[in-house]
């Protein structure tokens, strides 16, 4: 295929090979210059291009756990935002996977925990694993670890303080809404959100149970 483009920034080059465009450090394009018009195998400067990669490619994926746990897409995305081809980040999760440093199924059952321990609802928390890219299979097995009466008392504590912050003389149908809305945002499911806010202000008005502001 044809170079098509060839430019520089500050000390990365940007080469574009038909559709596919690299991102080359200014050492890397030094050892291999090319030039618009050049005819490049792109199979074959891939593989040229993994041999320079992939070293510093592993210790940008390490120094990324290092700092947190990711996600194998979440991980590679990482990665090919700032250059790194497909198959040097393939090879990087592969070695990352096989010494025991990567783990989707491990990852979205501490990701699970570690949100639902912050009072957010298993709706979120199920949108947020797949924004991070875990299959959906690892992410419905690691939402099992959940358990519903810990959500339904996340949801309580939460609806607790939206009651308290209700302002004086704030209608109390609105203070309802503002508080399921509040609920909806973190993940709650309504008919446990709903329950909750009914706890909530039991608590705090000394409602009679049977009263109920809701319209069902």
């Amino acid at each position: 295929m044809e170079v098509t483009e060839v430019r520089k920034v500050r000390k990365t080059w940007y080469i574009t090979v038909g559709s596919e465009r690299y991102r080359l450090p200014d050492a890397v394009y030094r050892e291999r210059p090319l030039s618009p018009g050049e005819e490049v195998d792109p199979d074959e400067f891939d593989q040229w291009l993994l041999l320079r990669q992939y070293r510093p490619a592993l210790e940008y994926a390490v120094s990324l756990l290092a700092q947190r746990p990711f996600a194998e897409k979440e991980l590679e995305a990482r990665m090919r935002r700032i250059g790194y081809r497909p198959a040097t980040c393939e090879m990087v999760l592969y070695k990352l996977r096989i010494n025991g440093l990567m783990d989707d199924a491990e990852f979205a059952k501490q990701f699970v925990q570690a949100r639902a321990n912050r009072n957010l609802g298993s709706g979120r928390i199920l949108r947020e694993l797949r924004q991070k890219g875990v299959d959906p299979d690892t992410a419905a097995e690691a939402m099992e670890t959940i358990n519903e009466n810990s959500q339904a008392a996340a949801a309580a504590t939460m609806a607790r303080k939206g009651i308290r912050s209700a302002k004086p003389g704030e209608d109390r149908r609105k203070t309802d809404q503002r508080v399921l809305a509040m609920l909806a945002r973190r993940g709650f499911p309504y008919p446990v959100a709903r329950e909750a806010v009914r706890a909530a202000r039991r608590d705090a008005y000394n409602d009679d149970p049977e009263e109920d502001l809701f319209d069902d």
